[in-house]
């Protein structure tokens, strides 16, 4: 009696082989599942509308890569990244509820900045110039704002994201042509993305407002300012906030949303893939 091929989980081989089609489609389709949760690694660039408001967030992906610190070396895997700094237009949305309901329409839970006596810069300009004088919570919390209205999530980046977006961007020390700094700044800011961008289309990673981002050590500021000398306009840039940048304030205890003598300080958001 002739005996039949068996596969090692005892089934016959013909009924193994007549199943390899469907087995081919279920590695497919799970391999299309996880390519959807790390898109960043070969997706490009994206537009995110932010439903109820006029705020359009123009993201930029970042590949994967190393980041060589002083003291440490980090793998950093690939993200998206704002093109620009957050601007007014879309700051003054979160800061005043021009996206909130009419009265009697629902609850509106996200917290909101206390209003300032006077923006931060405003005599610099406002609309498409970048918000400035929020404190990290501050900018933390329109991160969750954004997050809420769009189901992805946004945050500040990490210091090593930072430095990988730099780095990646191979953005050069301050020159007047791809960046505004004291320089050439003419002691204000400028309106977002009217620099050359840098290799990975970014716009004023590097001067007009310096940049919140976590740090080891606590939230700190990346990249230089319109106020900053030309060397201070790099990849390298580095500040920690003082008792100076809110040293006018007449709350007490000082603003937890707002940094009245910080005329320098912005942000831009990331989003993990």
């Amino acid at each position: 009696m002739r005996s039949t091929p068996l596969t090692a989980a005892g089934r016959p081989l013909a009924t193994a082989i007549l199943a390899l089609p469907a087995i081919v489609t279920a590695l497919a389709s799970g391999a299309a599942r996880l390519a959807e949760r790390t898109p960043a690694q070969a997706a490009g660039p994206y537009a995110e509308k932010v439903e109820g408001t006029m705020i359009t967030l123009e993201m930029m992906p970042v590949p994967a890569g190393t980041v060589q610190s002083a003291s440490s070396r980090a793998r950093v895997p690939a993200f998206w990244i704002m093109k620009t700094e957050v601007s007014w237009d879309a700051y003054d949305v979160y800061v005043f509820g021009l996206d909130r309901p009419r009265p009697g329409g629902p609850a509106d839970a996200a917290a909101r900045p206390s209003k300032p006596y006077v923006l931060p810069g405003d005599q610099f300009g406002h609309s498409g110039h970048p918000a400035l004088g929020m404190t990290f919570q501050a900018a933390e919390q329109f991160a969750a704002w954004i997050s809420s209205r769009t189901g992805r999530k946004y945050r500040l980046p990490t210091e090593a994201e930072w430095e990988r977006a730099c780095q990646a961007g191979a953005s050069k020390p301050a020159s007047p042509e791809a960046a505004w700094f004291r320089d050439n700044a003419g002691a204000r800011t400028h309106k977002v993305a009217t620099r050359a961008p840098d290799g990975i289309g970014l716009h004023d990673l590097l001067g007009n407002a310096g940049e919140w981002v976590l740090g080891a050590d606590g939230p700190v500021v990346r990249g230089g300012a319109w106020n900053s000398p030309g060397e201070e306009v790099s990849c390298a840039a580095r500040r920690k906030q003082t008792a100076a940048w809110n040293a006018t304030d007449p709350n007490l205890p000082k603003s937890s949303w707002w940094l009245s003598d910080a005329p320098f300080v912005g942000f831009r958001l990331v989003r993990e893939p």
